[in-house]
């Protein structure tokens, strides 16, 4: 995939990821760095529903997917980067920002909130990320 289309899909994710908070959570996400405190509580939301049922492994998938760009995109929009796709492994590729020489998987860091830790931030998370990015 091209650099550009691989960016068109992560602005359409994170547009979805958009709709599904202000739809599912009445939640209005507007790309600045302190919806990421929203973005945190969906997440949160979403880690104890999988706590009482979990959610199917394409549902999880999904929503990190579009959260993951939503939260990149943000970080792009305030430091930069640009997506990449690690294709290594083919049956398990990802996709991650890249700033400089440092990568971000926020979709991972979606993933692991939900599934295993709800106390980790996303807004620490990136806090983090782009004082490292810029080191």
């Amino acid at each position: 995939m091209q650099l550009q289309q691989l960016s068109e899909l992560m602005q359409d994710a994170a547009k979805d990821a958009v709709r599904y908070a202000a739809e599912q959570h009445q939640i209005t996400l507007d790309n600045s760095l302190a919806s990421l405190v929203q973005v945190d509580t969906i997440l949160s939301e979403l880690h104890q529903h999988e706590l009482a049922q979990q959610h199917s492994p394409e549902m999880i998938f999904t929503l990190c997917s579009i959260f993951g760009a939503y939260i990149g995109e943000v970080f792009i929009a305030h430091s930069g980067g640009q997506w990449q796709q690690n294709n290594v492994d083919s049956k398990a590729p990802f996709i991650y920002v890249q700033h400089h020489d440092k990568e971000f998987p926020f979709a991972s860091t979606c993933y692991y909130k939900i599934t295993q830790d709800n106390s980790v931030s996303l807004k620490n998370y990136v806090k983090q990320a782009m004082a490292n990015a810029m080191q």
